[in-house]
């Protein structure tokens, strides 16, 4: 009997020295790592004055042994305006710290911010960054530089006031699928939007309103004003994600501006009795296209559709559209092999199938595309031979730069390869010079001005400028 005790009791001990040492073991390989409570944490206080709130998260250890952190550091040093505190130490950079296994640290975040610093982002933002095992895991840090209405992943509606600027983080929704509908924002001139990083404002079968005039458009644009290390703020693309209609209902844009979002504006239409009007609407250095169209109801007047990284217009897959006196001129600085402008009456599956998707009516009267590629139009058409229809799209006294044949049916009295000259295209001015070819290439039409207000004079000059 004593020998057995003994025999268990040797049993137990030497478990218990087993799964102690395991325990008590340091964890070098990369597939060990920590996890942290949160992936972004974010102080929604609208600031007055100067001051300061606190916020927390945890690293966990959830492995069987001892997790050793090299190193947790600020990645703006000094320079942020964010402080954090690594159990109980303040600091920017830490060093080697070990956490037992079950066990966990806390990382207390504050931040300092004067919102009437004129020359403050309207988000200022760093990271807290881990490094454990070669594993690198990020905490982004983001608070409200300046004094601004904010819209983080909400439903809007109502009216957009002019008196500070708006910040989207995320989705603003004026409905969503599933939760509302049929509801309208409007949105006052001289208002400006900031959409953050991937932000979109979101328009699902409801109604959007931007009441802009020549005097004050509204603007949307980045949310970043600072200047990069390199280039003005102001000239990189896809900065933020762009407005983005999917069913909506009757809406308007007028006398607006939408700058350097991956796609400044994409109609999703797919019904029949609503449509989006544009008038005296620019948009450039968007990252894929400034507009884009996929089986939508649209009707644009003196709209510009400037530079991109690829198109400055797709217009495709069915729906009704209508644009006159409409400028799409790509004068990227960037490589692209796109042409400025696509059509387009056909998509293609994942599983290679051609769908055909006709348009009930397509109009392009006194428009220009031009751009600094060899080749800014395409119309790319299934055809009679595919479909058994001639594609309904007709170009009307409009400016192609194109080096194919464009067949009779889809263009009438167009003019091929004409010297646009534009007054500085590349810095998005697309006002026409004296030597511009397309000056009284127009057709007489009902648009009694240009998209500055200027009278237009018969006959009209092609595209959204009128020559003075």
């Amino acid at each position: 009997m004593k020998i057995n005790k003994i025999i268990v009791i040797a049993i137990s001990v030497l478990i218990t020295l087993f799964f102690g040492c395991k325990k008590n073991n340091i964890l070098t390989s990369s597939i060990y790592d920590i996890n942290v409570s949160i992936d972004t944490v974010l102080f929604d206080t609208l600031f007055t004055t100067i001051g300061s709130t606190t916020k927390r998260i945890k690293c966990y250890n959830n492995n069987d042994g001892i997790i050793n952190i090299s190193q947790i550091n600020l990645l703006n040093g000094e320079d942020s305006p964010f402080r954090i505190n690594v159990d109980g130490e303040s600091g920017v950079v830490f060093k080697d710290l070990s956490i037992l296994p079950g066990d966990s640290i806390f990382i207390f975040i504050e931040v300092t911010i004067d919102p009437n610093g004129s020359n403050l982002p309207l988000i200022v933002e760093d990271k807290i960054i881990f490094e454990t095992n070669n594993n690198i895991n990020k905490v982004v840090l983001n608070a409200w530089g300046q004094d601004a209405y904010y819209h983080v992943n909400e439903i809007v509606q109502g009216i957009w006031s002019n008196d500070k600027p708006h910040v989207i983080y995320g989705v603003a929704a004026v409905g969503y699928p599933n939760i509302d509908s049929n509801l309208n924002l409007t949105i006052e001139s001289g208002t400006k939007i900031h959409g953050h990083s991937n932000a979109v404002l979101y328009i699902y079968k409801s109604s959007l309103n931007v009441n802009g005039n020549i005097s004050n458009p509204v603007i949307f644009q980045q949310d970043r004003t600072e200047d990069y290390l390199l280039y003005p703020a102001d000239s990189i693309s896809g900065q933020w994600r762009g407005v983005y209609f999917s069913s909506p209902l009757n809406s308007e844009i007028r006398h607006a501006e939408i700058n350097n979002s991956i796609i400044g504006l994409q109609i999703d239409t797919f019904t029949i009795n609503n449509q989006v009007l544009l008038n005296k609407v620019k948009i450039n250095n968007s990252l894929y296209s400034n507009i884009l169209t996929q089986g939508s109801n649209v009707t644009a007047t003196n709209c510009l559709f400037g530079n991109s990284n690829n198109y400055s217009a797709i217009i495709s897959i069915g729906g009704s559209v209508n644009f006159e006196h409409c400028t799409f001129a790509n004068y990227s600085s960037s490589f692209r092999n796109t042409p400025a402008f696509l059509f387009k009456d056909y998509y293609q599956t994942a599983d290679d199938q051609i769908i055909f998707r006709p348009f009930g009516e397509a109009q392009f009267t006194n428009c220009i595309f031009d751009g600094n590629a060899t080749s800014d139009f395409a119309c790319d058409t299934l055809g009679y031979d595919f479909t058994g229809i001639n594609t309904n799209v007709i170009f009307d006294h409009c400016s192609l730069k194109t080096e194919d044949t464009i067949n009779n049916y889809i263009q009438n009295n167009c003019f091929f390869n004409l010297s646009t000259h534009f007054k500085n295209p590349e810095e998005w001015v697309f006002e026409l010079t004296d030597s511009s070819e397309v000056i009284n290439k127009g057709k007489t039409s009902n648009i009694i001005d240009d998209i500055m207000n200027q009278t237009r004079i018969a006959p009209n000059d092609i595209g959204c400028y009128e020559f003075q």
